[in-house]
């Protein structure tokens, strides 16, 4: 076999063939990584499966909608969750909740535009990351506030940023089941940490402080 000859230059690919410039070259062999993607993107909990690697518009807007009919019969029929209705956990934090969202937003609809924008959307996710630490801080200092309280605060702020996030995704970037659900439960983690664990602590202190 003769050998291969270097050529500088971009290589471009079309569907069979490589070049660079109008001289064409061996297209250069793919190395197998031993990650799971999906859409072109790395999955960081789930192992890559047929099975979601599907669309389906009709259950993904029952979903939604089941999740928002939810929450609007928590907020209309005032239940209590954890002893304390949907209103008493987002009337003291609405405006963190309106940073947070605006947050998600702007990463999709100015954030990815931007050529170099890894530091951009690291500091728009430190954003809403504190937006849900100056939430979870303020609903500590209420009486009465409980770990549970912290525990749905944490549900609530990953339905509210990541939901909002992967219907952006499902519908404008036309990922499947598998991806969204492993950057839901994914992102969910990191709000977790922050709202419950972190919650947590503040409500300890608190807690401490009021028995001394």
């Amino acid at each position: 076999m003769a050998p291969l000859a270097y050529v500088s230059g971009k290589i471009e690919k079309t569907q069979k063939d490589c070049f660079v410039g109008n001289e064409k070259v061996e297209c250069p062999r793919e190395t197998q990584v031993n990650t799971s993607q999906t859409g072109g993107r790395i999955l960081n909990l789930f192992p890559s499966s047929q099975a979601l690697e599907t669309r389906n518009d009709l259950l993904f807007s029952s979903i939604l909608g089941g999740v928002i009919l939810t929450f609007a019969l928590l907020a209309t029929l005032k239940i209590k969750i954890f002893g304390k209705t949907l209103g008493e956990y987002i009337k003291p934090i609405w405006y963190f909740i309106l940073v947070a969202i605006l947050t998600v937003l702007w990463q999709y609809l100015v954030g990815l535009k931007i050529e170099d924008n890894t530091l951009p959307i690291r500091i728009s996710q430190w954003v809403w990351e504190l937006m849900v630490l100056a939430s979870a801080y303020k609903l500590s200092k209420i009486p009465n506030f409980s770990y549970a309280n912290m525990f749905f605060l944490g549900v609530l702020y990953s339905l509210i940023i990541h939901g909002l996030k992967i219907t952006i995704r499902y519908f404008f970037y036309a990922k499947t089941f598998g991806y969204i659900v492993d950057r839901f439960l994914y992102g969910s983690l990191l709000v977790m940490t922050i709202a419950f664990v972190l919650g947590s602590v503040f409500v300890y202190w608190g807690k401490k402080k009021a028995s001394t």
